[in-house]
């Protein structure tokens, strides 16, 4: 073979080598940034926005227990039913305790309706992995504000709320689920950027 073909094949097979390698590289490029800006998204439209929701109802629900404990402690016992303006007076501060108990218990409640409302908007940014504990979420909010809220249905015996299952303003493995994928998609966006 003439070296001048020789030469020309080399260059040619150089070339073809060096924008095969250009290629793979521009097209894995490209789908990490697709990638990123998919994540980048679904930490602002979603995970962020319920990790900001669900941690302030962690811290929400844990202060309306403190409160309820702390009422406990103060007025249990017999100590406070000899004199009927101190029973007066205390059945006062026992309401207004329970109530600003309740205050925090009814902030938890508002933001689980942005949650819902967050899921319902972005429902296309779930992971697949979490779609039951979402629904399940959106169930138990659906549950409260049907079932506790409206006075209509009050008069529904115990027994049957019962045997529908227990309702939770925010379940643990919802909380640290949400959590761990906020962490998770920040951990991505990190090894991007």
């Amino acid at each position: 073979m003439p070296e001048t073909l020789t030469t020309l094949i080399t260059f040619l097979g150089g070339g073809i080598i060096g924008a095969g390698i250009h290629y793979v590289s521009t097209a894995r490029t490209a789908r990490e940034k697709r990638h990123s800006d998919f994540v980048y998204e679904q930490l602002c439209k979603l995970y962020g926005p319920l990790y900001f929701l669900t941690s302030q109802n962690e811290k929400l629900l844990k202060l309306s227990n403190t409160i309820l404990k702390a009422h406990t402690e103060h007025f249990s016992g017999n100590k406070w039913i000899l004199d009927r303006s101190t029973q007066e007076s205390l059945s006062k501060e026992s309401k207004a305790t329970i109530e600003l108990s309740n205050e925090y218990i009814y902030q938890a409640s508002n933001n689980n309706n942005m949650i819902v409302d967050i899921l319902r908007d972005n429902y296309a940014f779930i992971d697949p992995d979490d779609i039951d504990i979402l629904q399940d979420f959106v169930v138990d909010s659906l549950r409260m504000n049907k079932e506790i809220k409206e006075e209509r249905l009050k008069e529904i015996p115990m027994e049957i709320y019962h045997a529908l299952g227990d309702i939770s303003y925010s379940k643990p493995e919802f909380l640290s689920g949400i959590k761990d994928k906020f962490n998770e998609k920040q951990g991505i966006l990190k090894k991007y950027h």
